[in-house]
């Protein structure tokens, strides 16, 4: 210890200024630094502002080009947006068309028996069976009707036709107005098909021609369908030279959730073609549309051209395949794939010698992807122009940013003078301010009016010499309440110490209870203190002690309250837990006792032993608010530990009752037993100078003491009970003294213990005969198996005992009856 206390503290150096700088004032160190900076900053503005010139007319340039170039992909993606929008709007109507037709025969088929009522149309009669099986309907009707030639014409399949035939009345319009749309038909579940229009459809098909099985129904069905929504076929060339054709379909369902059939709509894509055909971006850009198998749906001739392939090669319809050589840049199958993929977005690709912008969108209500391709110099043209414009822009810019540098330099210096004389006056008064401070005048404030930083400062002196002051006063204040709230707790545990000390001590339970109460009262100076006690039912709090003249009275007539209802105490009680009112006026759920007009706050403590309660400490007080949770900690404390001191008392008491009990049930049982004894052998026993004879009782038993000149009477007593009597009489007549007295009695006690032990020792040893005899004849009697030999041996065993003189056994059956006798001789 002694080592480190010669240690030097550690230091930290500080670089130390310049020597001149220290001998100057603030004025003219803000002036000389000022003086400085404008120097340096004419220095090097200068070349600054050159540079700055250069590094900006180089920023313009590429934020030109960086804008010109965002605002090309924003145009090129803006029309990609728009193009994809229109194609898909296009087969959202087709897809509604189609759910709609779907709707309509749901609907037919749901109100198919009530229709069916309605003669439209005639299966039966308009069905004819053609030779090879098959049925078919005139050609004059508008829809064409195939049913193949493995199903028969049953009512079910004919109702069915009779009620889907009044599509007849709305398909047709729904075909004059999309010219699109090449043919609309429905497909039943049993194979049966109706077509519109009307193209003789069972001349064209086989006759076992299954719709069942064909790729746009089964698309719909609901093993694949689940969601019931209308499903695009990939699209395919048309046999009948429409071109290409999609084919979307929907299923049919009637209303009870039954799987009827499939409408569907074949359209083409010539309209498709030719809207992809006329988007043009820019001189030479165009647009490819492409399915989400990479399938080529439409690219006009200036695709074919700039990929160099031909209508020949890569036909509409093929599917894309980047493992076959056909001319497309393997970069572009990059954006088909995103394509596929249902993503959206602009690259930048170069092919063919040439930088292109490739933009692409999804097409969701068909799965398709719109791809448009533009040179991305024809979308630059007007950069060149604008960077001419930068220049000159940027020469006349710099010209006047040096002019502006200079006359801005010259304002600063003048400014820094007239700044520098209005900042160090206030400097000047705050440090006299804070060495005044400094050296103990905390009354010093700084006279400095501003709201800017010095006067700021200046306020916040102020404040914080303020601060002090009423710091410390604050401090003084909270130093003497803090002893006196410590002083008020010890006096509480020291008046809970002695309040559970004087409980602990006494035994009796009415005295414990009403010296508690007292005693709280006396210590804690409350209004009004109660003990409640539960009852054996534990349903009522009973008042027991009370230390106010109202609880006397509330003693007096037995006040008692209801566990659970009545009162803080009844709650308290019911929930074990303590119940505290601050202010009994308002609590509209307190209860207010006639007998405790002055009553302003009171306080409910459990008496527990063991976690049981045993009762209620019921404290009121005058004042509001009178109860802290320290006065509550120290009361639940002190109320535990008269809790404990109820349950000892109690336990004590019965304890007490117990052995009272016990000794008189003792005692009366030693008087019959003698009283039985001695009624069969009376004993009268005296003894002279002759020795010891035999002596006639006396009729009345001497009281304890009785005495006459020369003789003394002393009972024989035994747990209060009067077994005999000693007579003692004198040779001469001298008086019998106390001491001879008192030796009498003493001798007379131990007399009674020895007949009390004798007679059990007497008792003991009969009770070991029997159980001699008991175990004998228990013996005997499994020592052999006859009936005969067993009920002698227990009638001659019975025999030997005490005061018997005949022993007679009977074995009575509904045949015969035995008798085996032995008398004594």
């Amino acid at each position: 210890m002694g080592n480190m206390n010669n240690n030097p503290l550690p230091t930290k150096s500080v670089a130390k200024r310049p020597a001149f700088l220290g001998s100057l004032s603030l004025r003219a160190k803000l002036i000389l630094g000022n003086m400085l900076v404008l120097a340096l900053a004419i220095v090097g503005t200068g070349y600054y502002v050159y540079s700055r010139t250069n590094q900006a007319n180089t920023y313009l340039t590429g934020q030109l080009e960086k804008n010109v170039l965002q605002q090309a992909q924003d145009g090129l993606t803006n029309i990609s947006t728009a193009r994809a929008m229109e194609l898909n709007n296009f087969f959202v109507l087709m897809s509604r068309d189609i759910t709609t037709i779907g709707t309509t025969a749901s609907n037919l088929l749901t109100d198919e028996s009530t229709l069916n009522n309605v003669s439209y149309w005639n299966a039966f009669m308009a069905l004819e069976r053609l030779p090879n099986g098959s049925w078919d309907n005139l050609n004059s009707e508008i829809s064409s009707v195939f049913v193949p030639a493995k199903v028969e014409l049953k009512p079910d399949l004919a109702v069915e036709l009779d009620t889907i035939k009044q599509l007849d009345l709305t398909v047709p319009i729904i075909l004059k107005q999309n010219p699109d749309t090449v043919a609309i038909y429905f497909g039943g579940t049993s194979g049966e098909t109706i077509y519109y229009p009307n193209i003789d459809l069972a001349a064209i098909v086989p006759p076992d021609f299954d719709v069942t099985s064909r790729p746009w129904f089964l698309k719909a069905s609901p093993a694949q369908n689940p969601q019931r929504k209308s499903v695009w076929s990939d699209p395919y060339l048309d046999a009948a030279l429409h071109g290409l054709i999609v084919t979307t379909s929907a299923p049919v369902f009637d209303s009870g959730g039954n799987f009827r059939g499939v409408t569907a709509m074949d359209i083409q894509l010539n309209r498709i073609t030719e809207l992809v055909s006329n988007i043009q971006v820019g001189k030479t850009g165009y647009a490819i549309l492409i399915d989400k198998n990479k399938r080529l749906i439409a690219m006009p001739a200036a695709g074919y051209k700039d990929l160099g392939l031909t209508p020949e090669t890569v036909p509409l319809g093929e599917v894309l395949d980047p493992t076959k050589p056909s001319g497309i840049p393997a970069s572009l199958f990059s954006v088909f794939d995103k394509t596929a993929s249902g993503k959206s977005g602009i690259d930048t690709l170069s092919f063919g010698g040439v930088e292109r912008f490739v933009s692409y969108d999804p097409i969701p209500a068909i799965g398709y992807g719109l791809v448009i391709i533009a040179p991305s110099n024809e979308l630059l043209a007007n950069a060149i122009a604008a960077k001419q414009q930068i220049a000159l822009q940027t020469t006349s810019t710099l010209t006047r940013s040096l002019l502006l540098v200079v006359a801005i330099l010259v304002v600063a210096l003048i400014a820094t003078l007239l700044i520098g004389n209005s900042l160090t006056s206030p400097l000047i008064a705050l440090t006299k301010t804070a060495e005044a401070i400094t050296e103990g005048d905390l009354s010093a404030e700084a006279g400095i009016r501003g709201r800017d930083e010095v006067g700021k400062l200046a306020k916040a002196i102020n404040t914080m010499t303020a601060s002090m002051r009423s710091m410390i006063q604050s401090l003084e204040q909270q130093v003497e309440d803090r002893t006196n709230d410590l002083l008020r707790k010890t006096l509480s545990l020291q008046s809970a110490a002695l309040v559970a000390h004087d409980a602990a001590e006494t035994q009796d339970l009415k005295t414990l209870l009403t010296r508690t109460v007292d005693l709280i009262t006396n210590r804690f100076d409350f209004y009004h203190v109660g003990i409640f006690l539960l009852d054996d039912s534990g349903e009522h709090a009973v008042l027991q002690a009370a230390s106010s003249e109202g609880g006397q009275k509330m003693l007096a007539r037995g006040h008692r309250l209801v566990v659970g209802l009545q009162g803080i105490v009844g709650t308290s009680a019911y929930q074990n837990r303590s119940q505290v009112v601050m202010d009994v006026e308002n609590d509209p759920n307190y209860y207010h006792n006639p007998d405790l007009p002055l009553t302003r706050s009171e306080a409910a403590i459990p008496l527990k032993a063991r976690g049981n309660v045993l009762g209620i400490l019921d404290i009121q007080s005058t004042q509001p608010s009178a109860f802290h949770q320290d006065d509550i900690d120290v009361l639940q404390t002190m109320a535990d530990q008269i809790g404990l001191a109820i349950q000892n008392a109690r336990l004590l008491t019965e304890s007490q009752d117990a052995i009272q009990r016990l000794e008189m049930s003792t005692s009366e049982n030693i008087r019959q037993v003698w009283r039985e004894r001695v009624r069969l052998n009376k004993h009268s026993y005296r003894y002279t100078s002759m020795g010891f004879t035999s002596a006639t009782q006396p009729g009345n038993m001497p009281t304890n003491g009785d005495t006459s000149s020369d003789r003394l009477n002393i009972p024989i007593t035994l747990r209060g009970q009067t077994l005999g009597t000693i007579v003692l009489q004198r040779k001469t007549e001298k008086t019998w003294n106390e001491t001879d007295r008192a030796l009498a009695l003493e001798i007379a006690s131990q007399v009674g213990l020895a007949l009390e032990n004798a007679r059990l020792l007497d008792e003991a040893q009969r009770r070991a005969a029997q159980e001699q005899s008991l175990s004998k004849l228990t013996a005997n009697l499994g020592s052999s198996l006859d009936p005969e030999t067993i009920l002698q041996t227990a009638i001659r065993e019975l025999h030997q005992l005490p005061n018997v003189a005949e022993v007679s056994a009977y074995i009575s059956s509904p045949q015969a009856s035995k008798d085996v006798s032995s008398k004594s001789s």
